[in-house]
Formats: C-alpha cells, structure tokens, sequence
C-alpha cells in the first residue's frame, strides 16, 4: 500500500467524489444567495434595505450570545456599518432576556433604538410567536439561522434565510457578501473584509457550533482559518494574543474550538455578551486589549466553576445504576453553564443528559446527545415545550416551575420505551502497517484538513512492541512511550496518550506486543520536525 492509496481510500470512505474541490475548496467569495437558491429572500432582503438606507431608518441586527451568534453578528454589523446603515447590534442577556428573541428582549430593543428593522443572526427560526409579537408591535423581522426547522417557522418574518449547511455565522457572511455587492462597497474594502477579517470570524463561528465541516462550511472554515494570521483587526489580534496564539499564522480547529471560542463564550456566560462582540469590532487597539483580558478572565473564572459543578453533578449518578437520560438539577447553578455540564455528563457516561438550573421565572435547561439520538426531536415530541431550540445534538429550553416536574415524570417514562442506545465506538479508518505511520504519511494528511465534526482526524490501528515509556503531566496523568515495528523492530513510532485509565497505564507498563489506535500528527519543536502517534486505545 503507498501513501496516495492511503489518501484514496480515506476519501473515498468519507464519501468525496469530487477530490480536487475538498482538498482545493473554492473561495468563499465565489458564493451567492442566488447560488444557495435565496434569490426570493434575497430581492426582500435588499428591497428593504434599500428603503431604510433612503429615509435613514434604523436597523438592529438581533444576535445571540454564544460564539457562532457573536461572531455573526459582528459579521452584519460591520458590513452595514461600512455601507453607511444607521445600525446598532443587540445581544440579549442570558439571565434576564434568555435565547434569542423574547418580548422583553424586543420591547427592550424598541425603546432604546427605535428601529425600523429587526435581523436576527443564528436564531428565529423557532421563534414565531415573537415575531408576530415584533411584526405587531411595527418592526418587521428578517431571520438568518441555521438551527433545526420546527414544524411551525415564523410566516409573519419578511424573509427567512434558513441554511443548516452552515452556522449562524456562516448564514451572516452569506448574507452580508451580498449586501455588500449590492450596495457597491469599495473593491479594496469589500475584498479586505470578505476575504480576511470577515471570513475568520465566519469560520470561527463556523467550528464553534460544530458544524460538519463539508460542502459549503468547509470552504469558509479552510479559508478562514488561514485568514487568522492576515487578519489587522485590534480585537482578534488581541484575542490571539491572550490566548497564545499570536504567532500562529494558520489555526487549526482545535485552537478554535478550545482557546477562542471558550473566551468569546465565557463572556456571555458570566457576564454580558455585548462585551465579546464590542472587542471583534472595536478599531481600538487599547480597548480591544481590556476587553480581550476581560475575556480571559471571565473564561479563568468559568473554568474553576465548571470544573466544582461537574463534580457536584457526577456525585448524583452511579455508573452501575445509570437511566436511560441522565437529568441533573441544581439552583445554584449558574445558567451560563449548564451547557458545560451537560456535555461532560454526556461524554463521562455516553448517554443523553439535561442540566436544569433556577432562573428568573422558572427554569432553563441545556440538553446534549450522543451520535444516533436527536435530543430536540426527542424534546419536541414530548409536546410541553413552547420553545425548545437547537440541534439534534444539543438543545435548550424554558419550563415554569408547576412544569418542571412534570416534564422529567414525562422525560423518565418516555426514555424507557427508548430502543437501546449504541456503545461508544471506537472507530477506526485505517489498518496500518506501523513502517507506514511516517512524516510523509503525516504531510499528505494536512491536506485533508481542517478536521472536525463530518471530516474527523483519521485514525489508524497498527501492531508493534511497547518500547520504553515515561509518564507525563503535573499530576502524571499522561504518558509517552515508543512502539517498535513488531516485525522488523527497526521501525519505531513515539506515540503520547492524553489521561489513559489505570488499565491501560499497566498494559503499557508491561512493554509487551499490543494493538493501538492513533492518529498520526507531524510536530515542530524548535525547528526540528517529527511524527508522533496520539494513541485513543491499547488493545493486548
């Protein structure tokens, strides 16, 4: 087997027939609402703003709190702001106004801004009764999400842009190209924004929200990744810089996913959200600087409060006795992470689970999956939930207090008519000799990132002799070792194993011929360049 067969068959278990276009995706810039087939919802779109742009009304783009919402949300507000709009961004508070739009977010967002137009970044799409509510009220609404289509959308909203194919950031750079063109942004600017510091913050959004990273988000998100490093704005600059990435000119997903987003996210979650997207948009390099290092902090801080409630939350399960959906409840603690919670309850035990905290009037929610349930269909059909958002991995909602309980007796008894839940696979692509786990292998493998959700890192399963090993970490948690080819015994491989269990440790302490499963990464270390396995299994 060579390395293009390697390559090849990768591919082609993923499903690519079109090999040039994954490994080359098209610029972003190539795209069009006409193209994504909102040629309707676009003529709407640009009709009405060029009606507010002539009697200079106001326009609030409506976004919401998370990464994907924020970073679209500076997306609009930035392109509209260039073209001259009187616009104003507006993030709901998590604790006081909740997800997206609510009454008191729009009565909110009436009195202080007055404005003649209402677009949503990353929500609406489930929010009908508020529309109508907004519509009333004399401010008509234009939607752009990506979350999951009930079965009754808002009829009242003037145009919905509803792309699933991205995420809420995606749908706002979309959108906001187009507007853009129409409206003849300066060439050196429109290029400067859509291909560099427009599209870093789509693709930040983009990994964020765990979109599969195929089709048309992967094309914004291998585009904007490298877009990073050029970006000139003083408020990514800063937040590469108190994450420790400002010398990275090519992110990965995994910068984003766990140095970027978190900080972005952390805000909202302990403070007002409005702060993130102040600093992706400030052109103040001293300001973006105090609001990145407020970022930090907020994200230092929700760390050490994750990290005391997932303990708190883990105490109330025993492994041997687990439901079928784990249910967690606690007022006191706090509504900016019960996500969290639920995603590590979800990971320790591979089950659905759904975190409940007190709120302001009742309770709030956040649910998380495994692959192979839909949480927010599940949720749906239970059909006491007015409001109940998200993906089929991930879901919130809102539940008065006489409901609550009534809501886990109806969760409970529905969960055990449930067919059995699929175990944890460990999947595997690839069997590998180990004379092939090489830097070549590792070089042609970049280029089929960036890996994520629907292009996962491949992983590879070789045979070979444990040779030597060390344990790693402040607390020894990790540990590094070398497997021999376990024929020629000349090949050998340096392989890392982030947080074994106690099993594995002995099995490795043990030196003795073994099966692994890895992937296969080139690492760079004072200019020296080698190949390291990151092991996720050791089989005897």
């Amino acid at each position: 087997m060579t390395i293009p067969d390697i390559i090849n068959l990768l591919l082609s278990q993923r499903g690519i027939t079109d090999i040039d276009q994954f490994l080359h995706p098209d610029s972003p810039t190539t795209l069009s609402l006409d193209i994504i087939g909102f040629s309707k919802e676009k003529d709407i779109l640009l009709k009405t703003l060029e009606e507010i742009k002539r009697d200079k009304k106001t326009i609030v783009v409506f976004t919401d709190y998370d990464t994907d919402g924020i970073t679209g949300g500076a997306i609009l507000w930035e392109t509209l702001h260039h073209l001259g709009f009187n616009v104003f961004p507006y993030v709901p508070h998590r604790q006081t106004e909740g997800y997206g739009f609510s009454k008191k977010g729009i009565d909110n967002a009436i009195q202080k801004y007055h404005p003649s137009l209402f677009i949503s970044v990353d929500h609406g799409i489930s929010a009908r009764k508020e529309i109508d509510y907004s519509t009333e009220k004399g401010v008509p609404v234009i939607v752009t999400d990506h979350h999951t289509k009930p079965d009754d959308p808002p009829t009242s909203a003037l145009a919905l842009f509803h792309f699933p194919a991205v995420s809420g950031a995606g749908v706002a750079y979309l959108v906001s190209q187009d507007i853009a063109r129409h409206f003849k942004m300066e060439e050196g600017l429109l290029t400067k924004l859509f291909k560099t510091d427009l599209l870093a913050l789509a693709s930040l959004g983009m990994v964020a929200d765990l979109v599969p990273l195929v089709g048309y988000a992967r094309m914004i998100t291998y585009h904007g990744l490298r877009a990073f490093g050029k970006s000139t704005k003083p408020g990514i600059r800063a937040l590469l810089k108190v994450a420790g990435l400002d010398e990275v000119t090519v992110l990965s997903p995994y910068h984003m996913g766990f140095a970027l987003a978190p900080r972005i996210n952390a805000v909202g979650r302990l403070s007002h959200a409005i702060d993130a997207l102040r600093l992706l948009c400030t052109t103040n390099s001293v300001r973006a600087d105090e609001l990145a290092l407020n970022a930090n902090h907020h994200n230092s801080v929700r760390q050490r409060m994750v990290e005391t409630s997932v303990k708190e939350a883990l105490l109330l399960f025993e492994k041997n006795n687990l439901p079928r959906i784990l249910i967690a409840s606690n007022p006191q603690w706090n509504e900016g992470i019960i996500g969290l919670i639920s995603s590590k309850l979800t990971e320790e035990f591979h089950l659905p689970s759904i975190v409940f905290t007190k709120a302001e009037n009742g309770w709030k929610a956040s649910a998380r999956s495994i692959p192979g349930f839909d949480i927010i269909a599940f949720l749906r059909s239970l059909d006491m939930l007015e409001h109940v958002g998200g993906h089929p991995q991930a879901a919130g909602f809102s539940i008065s207090d006489e409901q609550k309980d009534i809501l886990i007796d109806k969760i409970v008894s529905a969960s055990k008519k449930l067919p059995p839940f699929p175990n944890k696979e460990q999947r595997v692509d690839l069997l590998l000799p180990l004379n092939l786990a090489t830097e070549e292998l590792a070089s042609e493998l970049e280029k089929l990132e960036p890996f994520g959700i629907g292009n996962p890192k491949p992983v590879f399963q070789s045979q070979g002799i444990i040779s030597g090993f060390q344990l790693m970490g402040k607390t020894k948690e990790h540990i590094r070792f070398t497997v021999l080819d376990s024929e020629s015994q000349t090949m050998k491989l340096e392989c890392v194993y982030f947080k074994p269990s106690e099993e594995q440790k002995k099995l490795i302490s043990q030196q003795k011929k073994v099966t692994l499963n890895f992937t296969l990464e080139k690492q760079i270390w004072k200019g020296v360049t080698s190949v390291k396995g990151f092991v996720k299994n050791i089989i005897t």
